[in-house]
């Protein structure tokens, strides 16, 4: 064997298990998938999401002691009113659940009147047309609700203060008719309560809602209960609430309201007698400009016969109010809002019973997410 021979017999006998072995060696390992980020599996989830908001203002009274005000209490300065956070699974079929977490001064309405609690939290069933609630539910009267992205005044109504409740903690079923008609109905333990009142019954709750066209909708709630206490609180005895809101698109840029509320409750003076009476009104007017600034005007008329929600128990009194404001949305996400308030009424029972009227300006600024 001559010396090429050889040379080539040993490279091939060092060739060939290289070869072999780079054939079969295993390929490098794949990338790890990307893990998909909260929002991806939000929006690749129906029924799931997670929303919130936060919303300061500004506000200026012209009396040292804010009256008639579900929120507003700072005579001149700024204030954290809201900070919500929504979590929700909300299927359009079967088990799903919703918790809002509210923090800041509006939160102080919650029961234990600190500035962070839960505003709402039920448990949901729903099955075709039927839709089953249990928890801490939002109330079905009212033009107007806590979160400020939703109202076009910065300030709530005298009616959303002193004739509706808030929020109820109970169980509901709705049924929707067709889209001019859901009913509902349902059992709670009063208005606002985080739990029963001792020696207060249930309260019965009876609702119906619609869009019978593109231009009109309404709502209609009934609350009553035999022994309840909520207004003039002290006093456990029958109360009713028969709520009325209606919306009227008039044009694409115009809109009106129109929210009533009646009133009534036995005994409201806790000596056995008489029935405290109270009817409020409130209009709403609202004109978009052009698809960053809409102008809202609301006026409102409340005939608390009995000074029962007013402050004036035993004496007849009448309050009015008057609301202007400016909504600017420079993006999507963003709302800056201006407004400027009176109102005035028979008694003195502003600024701690010195004046029979008060005016207010506000600034708000809102971000949701």
């Amino acid at each position: 064997m001559n010396k090429a021979t050889l040379a080539a017999c040993l490279a091939t006998a060092f060739a060939c298990p290289m070869l072999a072995s780079a054939q079969t060696a295993p390929a490098a390992a794949a990338s790890a998938p990307a893990v998909p980020s909260l929002g991806a599996v939000i929006a690749a989830t129906p029924g799931l999401s997670l929303n919130g908001y936060v919303a300061t203002t500004y506000t200026h009274f012209d009396t040292s002691t804010p009256a008639q005000r579900q929120f507003d209490t700072t005579q001149n300065g700024f204030t954290l009113n809201q900070a919500s956070l929504t979590a929700a699974y909300l299927p359009t079929s079967g088990f799903g659940a919703s918790v809002t977490l509210l923090g800041g001064n509006d939160a102080t309405y919650l029961p234990g009147g600190s500035q962070m609690g839960v505003e709402n939290a039920f448990v949901q069933y729903a099955q075709g047309n039927l839709t089953l609630l249990a928890g801490r539910l939002p109330t079905l009267a009212g033009m107007e609700v806590v979160s400020p992205l939703a109202n076009n005044e910065i300030s709530r109504s005298l009616l959303f203060f002193d004739l509706e409740p808030i929020f109820h903690t109970g169980v509901r079923a709705s049924y929707a008719v067709d889209g001019a008609l859901t009913v509902t109905g349902g059992v709670n333990d009063g208005f606002n309560r985080a739990s029963p009142v001792t020696g207060a019954s249930k309260t019965v709750e009876l609702g119906a809602s619609g869009s019978p066209t593109k231009m009109f909708s309404y709502s209609v709630a009934y609350y009553y209960t035999g022994t309840s206490a909520y207004y003039n609180s002290a006093v456990l005895s029958k109360e009713q609430l028969l709520d009325l809101v209606g919306n009227l698109n008039a044009t694409d840029a115009l809109s009106f309201g129109l929210n009533i509320d009646l009133v009534s409750k036995n005994d409201y003076n806790g000596i056995g007698t008489g029935t405290g009476k109270a009817n409020g009104y409130a209009l709403y007017a609202n004109y978009a400009i052009n698809d960053k600034y809409t102008l809202s005007g609301r006026g409102e008329y409340l005939d608390d016969k009995e000074g029962l929600v007013s402050g004036t128990l035993g004496t007849a009194n009448k309050l009015k109010e008057l609301t202007l404001a400016l909504n600017y949305a420079p993006v999507k996400n963003v709302k800056l809002s201006a407004e400027v308030r009176q109102d005035k009424s028979d008694l003195p029972i502003f600024d701690s019973g010195a004046k029979d009227k008060q005016t207010s300006f506000e600034l708000l600024a809102a971000y949701s997410f």
